[in-house]
């Protein structure tokens, strides 16, 4: 049910004028039909792929139906639920690298970063009950994912979710100006979600691991020094790094600039 909606979308794209980014997402959405409805192993990446440097990557995410509400505790916070989710999050590079696969979604919510101090953006590009599109570009963090048991095609996951005043990015920018309205509707029967690259490395601050007297929290100390940097996606790993530093270069610029870290400052 899941690659059906991705392919309904894509057949959409080809009715309009067809940006980059929508051609592949269109090959990705072959790629998912022919692997079937849960996704797995989408196609492996070709030979020149594995010699590129640093692609840039965009996530899909799919499922049968969903929700957008407005948060209790914050009205300028929602939460976007995406019922009937699978248990891969597909991935596709830009031209030329033309990288294919998928990744399982805990894996991928535990390492892109969802944090609400930098998380990534995404495009919503729903199907509402009365057929019609509907494209909201977010910001997403703290996700709670859950699977029924013996269902992997039935997941839940929820987001929560920050309407964005401007998007400043590549990846997402034909969806962003495509959206009509900074809402979507309460409830839709499909969505495609596209999830933009790893977000930029831009603060230093002390772990809750290493904080007293409050190891639960994390203490913010500023900005990286000459920031942000960007940071690349290692389809090995599954992880976030630096595309042109280690993290522990950025860690140490941290150090050095906020003297009351003690040498406990992060980069993240």
């Amino acid at each position: 049910m899941a690659h059906r909606a991705f392919e309904s979308f894509a057949e959409s794209l080809s009715a309009r004028r067809t940006t980059r980014r929508g051609a592949l997402a269109a090959s990705v959405a072959g790629a998912l039909g022919l692997a079937g409805a849960t996704g797995v192993a989408a196609q492996d990446a070709t030979p020149e792929a594995e010699n590129a440097a640093h692609p840039m990557f965009l996530f899909v995410q799919l499922a049968e139906a969903g929700g957008w509400t407005q948060s209790a505790e914050d009205p300028e916070i929602y939460l976007l639920t995406l019922a009937g989710i699978g248990t891969q999050t597909a991935f596709f590079s830009d031209r030329p690298e033309r990288i294919v696969g998928t990744v399982d979604t805990a894996t991928f919510l535990e390492n892109l970063g969802f944090t609400p101090a930098n998380p990534p953006n995404a495009a919503a590009v729903v199907r509402t009950p009365e057929g019609e599109r509907d494209v909201l570009v977010v910001e997403l963090f703290d996700p709670v994912y859950t699977l029924a048991v013996g269902s992997p095609s039935n997941g839940v996951l929820t987001y929560k979710a920050r309407v964005l005043d401007a998007y400043h990015g590549d990846n997402l920018t034909s969806w962003y100006d495509e959206q009509d309205d900074p809402e979507l509707p309460a409830v839709f029967d499909q969505i495609s979600l596209f999830i933009d690259d790893c977000p930029d490395a831009n603060n230093c601050a002390i772990p809750p691991s290493v904080t007293p007297p409050n190891p639960n929290v994390r203490v913010y100390q500023g900005p990286i020094p000459g920031g942000p940097y960007g940071t690349c996606w290692n389809w090995d790993d599954w992880k976030c790094y630096p595309c042109a530093h280690a993290w522990d270069d950025l860690s140490a610029m941290c150090n050095d600039a906020y003297p009351d870290c003690q040498g406990y400052c992060r980069a993240s």
